[in-house]
């Protein structure tokens, strides 16, 4: 008897990412298509015409989208959708229809991930049947981990990114201040997200802290990615002030990757992943990362024994929708 056929997704805002696999776990692609999201009406749509191309029909499917996925219709994050796996059964011919929250899927990949997709931040032994804690900064903060459930992994859905932003430090403290008066309720989403990096970056720029070259302040004015701006300069050593804000991005992003690996006790490891991540690989190895995800009190011994490692592969999430198919049709 033929295995059964997976169609796994990993749906963003801008791209989404589509392959049909073998049902028998790992990740062996039978066809993978990339696809502009905004091309399409609906995600049946999206689906169909991939299923078309690749010429094979699923058996099952599995997509995480940009949301929350507790109710129905699911209105994902930064798309004009509305989802429902009854218009995806009927798009595709009556195919089982699972719908995961994006970081549902990414926490997942990180159980089939080569060595060459990984960096590590720490090195520790893992727990096989520990806790595992997935954070990832790009447009917004998605949080989500695995818990080990006496035979494998199951995920766990988190709106962790929203949570409030705590200040430890004068800096910081200020920091808050500064962006309370823009947004009200700061979020850690507010601090460790791209949007989150042009903020800090204003606001050492605007409390006297640095000076704003011109040829960056030209760049900025138009910039589609100021962050992308920003962090590129602080990589090439062009403009101090743009280092400043790198830095403090990366010793608050690791305080919040600390906060989640207390949370989950992710003695199974800590996935640093999203967008921003790998762009900015050389400031997180270089120490401030560490320093911020250990600045836990008489907790930070207990942090030391977690593994941390940086996500480099971009396809982790539909990776993870492929895993999570395997293990349904089981």
């Amino acid at each position: 008897m033929a295995a059964a056929v997976i169609l796994a997704g990993d749906v963003g805002g801008t791209k989404t990412y589509l392959a049909m696999c073998a049902g028998t776990g790992g990740f062996r692609p039978l066809y993978e298509g990339r696809y502009e999201t905004s091309r399409f009406s609906s995600l049946g749509a999206l689906l169909r015409a991939f299923a078309e191309e690749a010429g094979r029909r699923p058996d099952c499917v599995v997509v995480g989208v940009p949301g929350p996925v507790r109710q129905l219709p699911i209105r994902p994050v930064n798309l004009p959708w509305s989802i429902h796996p009854d218009e995806v059964r009927a798009a595709l011919g009556d195919p089982a229809v699972h719908l995961l929250n994006d970081l549902e899927a990414t926490a997942y990949g990180t159980q089939v991930l080569a060595p060459e997709d990984r960096v590590s931040l720490n090195e520790a032994p893992v727990d096989p049947e520990g806790n595992v804690a997935v954070i990832a900064a790009g447009t917004g903060l998605g949080e989500g981990g695995l818990c080990w459930t006496g035979s494998g992994y199951t995920a766990i859905a988190s709106e962790g990114g929203h949570a409030s932003f705590a200040p430890t430090d004068a800096v910081a403290v200020e920091l808050w201040s500064y962006l309370h008066e823009r947004y009200g309720h700061l979020s850690w989403e507010r601090i460790l997200s791209g949007s989150g990096l042009a903020s800090i970056y204003e606001f050492l720029r605007d409390t006297g802290r640095g000076t704003e070259p011109d040829w960056l302040a030209a760049e900025l004015a138009i910039a589609p990615d100021r962050a992308g701006a920003i962090s590129r300069a602080a990589l090439a050593g062009r403009c101090e002030l743009a280092s400043q804000a790198l830095d403090l991005f990366v010793r608050l992003y690791g305080e919040e990757a600390g906060n989640l690996a207390l949370k989950f006790m992710a003695t199974g490891g800590v996935y640093v992943g999203g967008g921003i991540a790998p762009k900015i690989l050389p400031r997180l190895q270089g120490g401030l990362f560490m320093r911020g995800f250990l600045n836990k009190g008489r907790m930070s011994e207990a942090l030391r024994a977690v593994p941390v490692q940086v996500v480099r592969n971009d396809k982790t999430a539909l990776m993870g929708a492929a895993y999570r198919g395997a293990q349904l049709l089981r």
